[in-house]
């Protein structure tokens, strides 16, 4: 298996993304009230949150981007 240093070079990075509460539609209204009170922004993830991120990851103005660890939870966890 290659190590990660060595597939840079390549162009290829490693992230992980930590994208907070996001409304999958699984949260009962309960959970979802809770979540929300906590959320700085005012409202939970969506889908496509997260999936804007992880596009600006892939893009190449993401590129400069590796070996982090992204909370893009809308101040979650801040």
């Amino acid at each position: 298996m290659p190590q990660p240093a060595s597939l840079g070079p390549q162009g290829i990075s490693a992230n992980v993304l930590n994208p907070g509460p996001v409304d999958t539609g699984w949260m009962t209204p309960d959970v979802r009230d809770e979540l929300t009170a906590q959320q700085p922004t005012g409202r939970l993830g969506t889908p496509a949150d997260v999936a804007g991120t992880v596009a600006f990851l892939l893009s190449p103005s993401g590129r400069w981007v590796s070996g982090q660890l992204i909370k893009a939870d809308g101040g979650f966890s801040a």
